[in-house]
């Protein structure tokens, strides 16, 4: 089920783990300084990123790739349509519809959250390994047009944030 993902997200993949994605990185960076060159990184968590998933964008991002149309109709079915409420000292709120968020302990959640931030590494240079929400931007470094690069991917990277 996992060949569609990209290949640096290390997060909810059987195979994959916190273990393989440092391995990955340490590997690159090991390769660098063989050649004499340093690696310049930038580690990210996205705080609340389960929980900011937009039920829209997610079926778009869903339906732009090869699955079975099958498949988006069922997301589509398993994310909408749910709304909530809270009780505080016995008094029930207004009911307020769920447009955002993949459900956490569920075990849909996750491969839903992969496919919503499975094209972060798209447009980008630089190396972008994924542990689901928590992301790491790598480049060797060997002059000035490097460090300029890496720090354009970084604000590609927080525009893709920023419209996720």
């Amino acid at each position: 089920m996992s060949w569609w993902l990209y290949e640096g997200q290390h997060g909810f993949r059987r195979g994959y783990s916190c273990e393989s994605q440092v391995v990955t990185i340490c590997q690159d960076v090991a390769d660098s300084l063989d050649k004499g060159v340093r690696t310049e990184a930038i580690i990210i968590d996205f705080s609340k990123a389960f929980d900011l998933v937009r039920h829209d964008r997610l079926l778009t991002k869903i339906a732009s790739t090869e699955v079975d149309l099958k498949v988006v109709v069922w997301v589509q079915e398993f994310m909408l349509g749910h709304s909530q409420r809270v009780r505080v000292d016995g008094l029930l709120s207004e009911e307020i519809r769920v447009t955002s968020g993949v459900p956490q302990g569920s075990v849909l959640g996750s491969p839903i959250f992969l496919a919503y931030v499975n094209d972060i590494w798209r447009n980008f240079e630089s190396n972008i390994r994924l542990l689901a929400d928590n992301c790491i931007i790598y480049r060797e470094i060997t002059d000035g047009s490097d460090i300029d690069n890496l720090q354009t991917d970084l604000n590609g990277l927080g525009e893709w944030a920023v419209e996720n």
